[in-house]
């Protein structure tokens, strides 16, 4: 069988700035950005996912992908961001989650209990705020640990970890990144 996501109707617009290994350039990221800028009306885009992180090394506001990103919002896109998964001590969300303009969204584990929410917890990856000017991050936690996602066979991921297969083009993934 097939699985649903959470937003099985949703209108989605891909825009590809990863390479297949998951790497990237804050160059090309910042492009990706501006095309969703440059085509929100065309395309009715509301929200700006960005499933990807980089080290914060800078205050949120010298940072070129976080003026990127701040730009987005003030144009009227919601932009959702990965906390980063280097937690769970303090100082661990990355950019572009370290924006206090976006909602960065941090991971929890049912536990493998999905209808006992008394033993959820947030898992020990998910990053932890404050960030590097103070403020309080995650804005959310999501579901984070042991996700289904759709994944080509042949992308490095799914070649380094077959253990992870569920199903031809299925995989069983963990990180903020499957939270946001």
């Amino acid at each position: 069988g097939e699985w649903n996501g959470i937003a099985p109707d949703v209108n989605l617009v891909s825009v590809r700035v990863l390479n297949a290994d998951g790497s990237s350039t804050y160059a090309r990221v910042i492009e990706g950005v501006e095309w969703v800028i440059d085509h929100k009306e065309a395309y009715n885009i509301r929200i700006l996912n960005l499933s990807l992180v980089a080290p914060a090394v800078a205050p949120y506001w010298a940072d070129p992908l976080n003026q990127a990103v701040t730009r987005a919002w003030a144009e009227g896109i919601v932009v959702i961001a990965a906390a980063g998964n280097g937690g769970p001590d303090p100082l661990t969300i990355s950019v572009p989650g370290n924006n206090p303009y976006v909602i960065t969204v941090g991971a929890f584990t049912d536990n493998y209990t999905p209808y006992d929410d008394t033993d959820d917890f947030i898992t020990p990856f998910s990053g932890a705020g404050p960030t590097e000017t103070g403020f309080v991050k995650p804005d959310v936690v999501a579901p984070g640990a042991h996700m289904i996602s759709t994944m080509r066979p042949f992308h490095t991921w799914a070649t380094e970890h077959p253990e992870l297969q569920v199903q031809p083009q299925y995989y069983q993934t963990a990180g903020t990144s499957a939270a946001a």
